[in-house]
């Protein structure tokens, strides 16, 4: 027998979580996917689920966590928490342009008014919409037990598809989103269908121009990540430095684009399936970061 408990409150939510593991039912997009639920049907889930879309507490978006608000010596962050839903995310004037875009091309508007950012980033697909937006702000997540909470960067929670550090009696409470000066923004996602469809690869890239009175404009931060084109999210803070520090000049020949395109296709390395060929995947990917390059030198 399934039991099904419903908290009011997060330190209700992590008691029960605390007795057994159970199944965390928040927005249940993903979730009732993986039961094979259709129309009309009953999920039949196999153990204990605990739903938390009713916790206030988790469902905010803040420069600040409700409780530190207006302490000082606070991080300069913004601060999701895991019961906000896509839709809102994506209307949020605090949320960064990348997130937002990248948001917005998650399945239909139905689907956004119910999912939440948090079950994008616990599902752990490879293919997630929100992943590399996340990547490139160095998003972290905040996991709480009665035994306290931790936080780690996104990049270190997701260890492979549909697998995270997520421990059983735990519970994602909030994304943190540090606050970065990076006003150019580059996003586009490869679907079969314009909206209501699952990726085939999606790129995401954020850069900063310094510019200066006698000199040409350079290059002060640079950042691009790829979805859906390998195990996780696909982003090289090595190879971005290939382009930080460049000039506008230099980021306009041919040739410096060629050879940061060559680096990326040494690690772009995707795999066939029932969405897209894995050379389709690369070069597309591959195009579409050159297509980033060269928007950034027009700049």
């Amino acid at each position: 027998m399934v039991n099904v408990y419903r908290p009011d409150t997060l330190a209700q939510a992590l008691d029960t979580l605390s007795m057994g593991k159970l199944t965390v039912f928040s927005g249940g997009t993903d979730l009732m996917v993986q039961h094979g639920v259709r129309a009309g049907m009953s999920p039949r889930f196999e153990q204990d689920v605990l739903f938390v879309d009713a916790i206030e507490e988790l469902q905010y978006i803040a420069s600040a966590e409700p409780e530190h608000k207006g302490e000082s010596g606070q991080e300069q962050a913004l601060y999701i928490g895991a019961g906000v839903v896509l839709a809102d995310i994506e209307q949020h004037p605090l949320v960064p342009s990348v997130l937002r875009q990248s948001v917005a091309k998650i399945a239909a508007p139905a689907l956004r008014n119910r999912a939440t950012l948090a079950g994008n980033i616990c599902n752990a697909s490879p293919a997630a919409d929100s992943l590399p937006a996340l990547y490139l702000l160095d998003a972290r997540v905040v996991l709480s037990s009665i035994r306290g909470q931790r936080e780690m960067a996104l990049a270190d929670f997701i260890l492979a598809p549909r697998v995270t550090a997520l421990k059983p009696d735990e519970m994602l409470t909030h994304i943190v989103i540090p606050q970065y000066d990076l006003p150019e923004v580059f996003y586009h996602k490869v679907g079969t269908r314009a909206a209501n469809a699952l990726s085939k690869l999606s790129v995401a890239g954020l850069a900063r121009i310094k510019r200066y009175p006698k000199k040409a404009p350079v290059i002060a931060d640079w950042r691009v990540a790829f979805g859906a084109v390998g195990p996780t999210v696909v982003r090289s803070r090595e190879l971005e430095l290939l382009v930080v520090g460049q000039s506008l000049d230099t980021l306009a020949k041919p040739g410096f684009v060629q050879q940061v395109v060559g680096c990326y296709r040494e690690i772009i390395r995707p795999i066939d399936d029932q969405r897209s060929t894995a050379a389709y995947r690369q070069q597309a990917s591959l195009n579409l970061l050159t297509r980033w390059l060269e928007g950034l030198s027009r700049r």
